[in-house]
């Protein structure tokens, strides 16, 4: 059986000792990198999965450049982090596809079925996107009235 390689949270685990074993603030972390202060704060503290690859990667690079003395030695070296953040990806990856394909909508009881969850009209998205506006009827009824 296949290991199933870095999750996620393990990654998001170790980026946070390492952080904390480098010398800058937060802050200075933020400016020698160029990447946001509150963007690294949500990857350590929020549990939030880096989606930029190139941003993620500066970081953990800047971190590396800047260990305290006396911290312990890093367990990875760049390259390896490159591998497990992509192994995590992947996984993180999986895991958005697999809580999105099983999502079902509930059905009230006694209530009429749910529309469909999205009606496409001369390709613009008309229910259940954002920004999306549509006037009149969607099915294009006519009005006997009018008729």
């Amino acid at each position: 059986m296949n290991s199933p390689g870095v999750t996620p949270d393990q990654l998001l685990h170790d980026f946070g000792l390492l952080v904390d074993a480098q010398k800058k603030s937060l802050r200075g972390l933020a400016t020698a990198s160029g990447i946001g202060h509150e963007t690294i704060r949500g990857w350590k503290d929020g549990n939030r999965f880096p989606r930029n690859t190139d941003d993620f990667l500066r970081v953990v690079q800047t971190c590396l450049k800047s260990l305290k003395e006396g911290a312990p030695a890093p367990r990875w070296n760049y390259p390896e982090w490159e591998i497990r953040y992509q192994e995590a990806k992947r996984a993180w990856e999986n895991q958005a596809g697999d809580s999105r394909s099983t999502k079902t909508v509930p059905l009230l009881a006694g209530g009429p079925p749910p529309p469909p969850a999205i009606q496409v009209h001369g390709g613009d998205y008309v229910a259940g996107v954002k920004n999306s506006i549509h006037f009149g009827d969607v099915n294009h009824n006519h009005n006997p009235q009018q008729q």
